[in-house]
């Protein structure tokens, strides 16, 4: 619903297309761009402090970045994060995230979903619709904590509130209060060495857990709930 119809005149400029969708950022684009993912975390992060009283905490591939070299890792091109929800089910967090979503929309910020239906990304009014944060819930269920993208983790609330507050090129951020146990979990023991091979599409993902995480995501009817 973005397109311009520029496509084939950029690509003859040598415009490239990411895995995404999108065209591939130069890199002056991309640390501007990852300076603008902070900006809009910055608000966001102010917001969930203040009005949602869950606070908003780095994850994955930013957090690893973050962590493990002080900075984004090299190429990375986008931002992830998440929140703690203290619904127990699958179910009650969805209703939880709905709601959320549009609380948000009502406080300024523009929200919208992948094809899958999964909540969500969260941008400013004047971004991009290709530069948002991609932001989840994190709940503890059936003793593990589970959360988009394929979390299935033997960890705990514990391991992550209260958060951690450090500095992310000048800005305030907040990381998992144990960082190293959600790295190692998600990533396995070798996550403090960079490999610009992992991909966690790779990963053989058991079917209970695809069910569970997709049963949060939002249906055309669950949309229109929230339209009104």
């Amino acid at each position: 619903p973005q397109g311009t119809g520029k496509l084939v005149e950029r690509i003859k400029s040598g415009a490239s297309i990411n895995k995404k969708g999108f065209y591939a950022p130069t890199k002056e684009e991309l640390t501007s761009r990852q300076d603008r993912y902070l900006k809009i975390y910055d608000k966001a992060r102010i917001y969930f402090d203040e009005q949602f009283g869950s606070p908003l905490f780095l994850l994955y591939g930013t957090l690893l970045g973050f962590y493990r070299q002080g900075d984004f890792i090299p190429g990375d091109d986008d931002f992830d994060a998440g929140y703690i929800s203290t619904k127990t089910t699958a179910r009650e967090v969805k209703q939880e995230t709905m709601q959320l979503v549009v609380d948000l929309v009502l406080a300024g910020f523009n929200c919208s979903f992948n094809r899958k239906g999964r909540l969500f990304r969260l941008r400013l009014a004047d971004d991009a619709p290709d530069v948002h944060l991609d932001l989840r819930p994190v709940w503890y269920e059936d003793g593990f904590i589970w959360a988009h993208k394929q979390a299935h983790l033997p960890l705990n609330i514990t391991d992550f509130l209260p958060p951690k507050t450090n500095e992310l090129r000048g800005i305030k951020v907040y990381h998992p209060n144990n960082t190293e146990a959600f790295l190692q979990a998600y990533y396995g023991p070798g996550w403090r060495v960079p490999d610009p091979t992992y991909s966690n599409s790779s990963q053989r993902i058991p079917r209970f857990i695809i069910k569970k995480l997709d049963s949060i995501c939002i249906t055309p009817t669950d949309y229109s709930v929230m339209h009104l």
